[in-house]
């Protein structure tokens, strides 16, 4: 009996070391502030949704890095509806920054059942002075609809055993230039054509023939998360590639670690 008590209050005291209402409270905020910017899309319309729920200095692919309010602004009215969902989210320990991802589907309009689109998002998010999440950057990759699956959303719990550090810009910048990214076993990896996947399911290692040009980049306020993107020029079997990406990034272990890594080539 003794010995009964004493590992159950053992496995209390794990679930209270682990348990942190704050942050899953700020992390579900950031998820159900991605429900609802497509509850705005069927609402509103998918330019619209855009203009409401993107940061003033908010990016988009267009296929270039774009103010994605004022090229929705812009955008003449469209009848069709854009919807998506969160799959993963992560928010920094500062809880004012975070990242969501998850597949999304473009039909003919809110009426109309037929799916002629279909990809996975990636989009940081961070919140503003009035304490709202508007989205400050955001790329999509695409793959045939019949490769879409319903997704069982996972936000990513709290570690518990990861010490809190501050990750450095000047390390950050000079990984986001190497050739050899720096995953781990749960990084998301998206291409073109292909459902995303996870590093430890990769079948083949990802490419490292990849010349990257960062344009840009954004830690959080706590230093332990950021983004970075930019263009980048892969030489293959079919000639070169070009094209542009987004990177999230955390703190893991001491040390900057991709979490997603999206790869979109531009048109021709």
């Amino acid at each position: 009996m003794k010995i009964t008590a004493f590992l159950l209050l053992a496995l209390l005291l794990c679930a209270f070391q682990v348990s942190n209402p704050t942050r899953d409270k700020a992390l579900e905020s950031l998820a159900n502030a991605e429900r609802n910017f497509s509850a705005t899309s069927e609402a509103k319309g998918l330019h619209q949704a855009f203009v409401d729920n993107m940061a003033e200095d908010g990016l988009v692919f267009a296929p270039k890095p774009t103010n994605a309010k004022k090229l929705h602004a812009a955008a003449p009215v469209s009848k069709a509806y854009l919807s998506w969902y969160p799959a993963y989210a992560d928010i920094s320990s500062s809880l004012d920054w975070g990242y969501t991802t998850g597949p999304y589907q473009l039909k003919p309009s809110v009426e109309d059942d037929k799916v002629v689109g279909a990809g996975f998002y990636l989009s940081v998010w961070r919140k503003q002075p009035d304490g709202q999440w508007k989205v400050a950057i955001d790329m999509g990759n695409s793959f045939s609809p019949n490769l879409l699956k319903e997704e069982a959303y996972q936000p990513t719990p709290v570690d518990s055993k990861t010490k809190k550090t501050k990750g450095a810009k000047e390390e950050l910048l000079t990984k986001d230039m190497q050739q050899v990214q720096p995953y781990f076993a749960e990084t998301l990896i998206y291409r073109h054509g292909e459902y995303p996947y996870k590093y430890k399911d990769a079948s083949i290692e990802p490419a490292s023939n990849i010349v990257y040009t960062n344009l840009g980049h954004e830690l959080s306020p706590a230093a332990d998360m950021a983004y970075t993107y930019g263009s980048y020029v892969q030489q293959t079997s079919k000639g070169e590639v070009a094209g542009h990406y987004l990177k999230v990034w955390k703190v893991l272990d001491g040390q900057w670690k991709l979490v997603a890594h999206n790869l979109v080539p531009d048109k021709k």
